[in-house]
């Protein structure tokens, strides 16, 4: 506009064919930068594709992806919001910047108001642009404090070993057509005159149960949740099996875990889950021969 200005003023002082012609250029100039700079505004796509899963505390910056087809890139002009379900929190950026990975749960990322301008900087148009991106924030193992040893829970059953092999415990009983041979109590079936099978035994634990609410501020459900992480592991580490129990927004939610992957898919699918804003778990009894209550304080309950 400056430049515009100068050239009405000079075409009024100096009326003559320089004064005409610079004016003309000015005047143009847009219209040849939206002329120039057209192909590459509408074939211009703005992307999101941040890293799918990072843990509490992780740097990482938004990742955009830009471009437009065999033409320089024009400037743009865009609006990000970032939305966390669990902990109710919203971000609006304008420019790269770190994602929030202080608390734990899905960021949901979404492009919004994506302009791009010709190559002045002009003339602005809609801009096309990818859907939504999705980024987990992970917790990580958080020491709870004391907790119960498991493995002084009450033996109440013995049952038959899958597919035999060494055990502490053993059953005499017949033998039965598809038994092992190498099982079989050869002196004590000389003495009885029928075959006698050693069938090695293995204790039929109680249930293992981990409770929690999913509820309070953010630093309470990292908390919660990075005690889950270091219990189940603990568990797991000790080849014990469990669930878990965990009160959300969308009721009682409960996993089975047996290794750590499903621990994993467990402690992933809580962070999908909207946050319980009344009751807990603690005012429903639950039975089983050995549980732990999650809370969010320093001791662990």
């Amino acid at each position: 506009m400056l430049s515009l200005g100068a050239c009405i003023v000079f075409f009024a002082a100096y009326q003559q064919w320089f004064s005409w012609f610079a004016l003309l250029a000015v005047a143009l100039l847009p219209v040849f930068s939206l002329v120039a700079s057209l192909p590459a505004m509408i074939t211009a796509r703005l992307a999101l594709d941040n890293p799918r899963v990072l843990y509490l505390g992780d740097r990482q910056e938004l990742v955009l992806f830009y471009g437009s087809w065999l033409m320089p890139t024009p400037p743009w002009r865009c609006k990000i919001t970032i939305e966390q379900p669990l902990t109710l929190r919203r971000w609006t950026m304008k420019e790269v910047e770190l994602l929030p990975t202080d608390h734990c749960g899905e960021l949901v990322c979404r492009i919004r108001r994506a302009w791009v301008y010709d190559y002045l900087g002009l003339i602005g148009i809609p801009m096309r642009r990818g859907g939504e991106c999705r980024t987990l924030v992970r917790p990580n193992a958080v020491h709870p404090g004391p907790v119960p040893d498991p493995d002084a829970q009450r033996i109440t059953v013995w049952r038959p070993k899958p597919g035999g092999g060494f055990a502490e415990n053993h059953e005499l009983r017949l033998y039965r057509p598809g038994d092992s041979i190498q099982q079989i109590h050869w002196k004590l079936s000389a003495k009885t005159g029928q075959l006698i099978l050693r069938e090695p035994m293995e204790p039929l634990r109680g249930r293992l149960l981990l409770r929690m609410d999913l509820s309070g501020h953010p630093g309470e459900l990292d908390a919660k949740l990075g005690k889950l992480r270091w219990i189940g592991g603990m568990l797991l580490d000790k080849e014990l099996s469990f669930q878990i129990q965990c009160l959300t927004g969308n009721g009682v939610e409960s996993w089975s875990v047996s290794d750590r992957k499903e621990l994993q898919q467990a402690i992933d699918g809580l962070l999908h889950c909207p946050r319980a804003m009344t009751g807990t778990l603690q005012d429903r009894p639950e039975r089983a021969a050995w549980q732990f209550f999650i809370g969010g304080g320093p001791d662990g309950a």
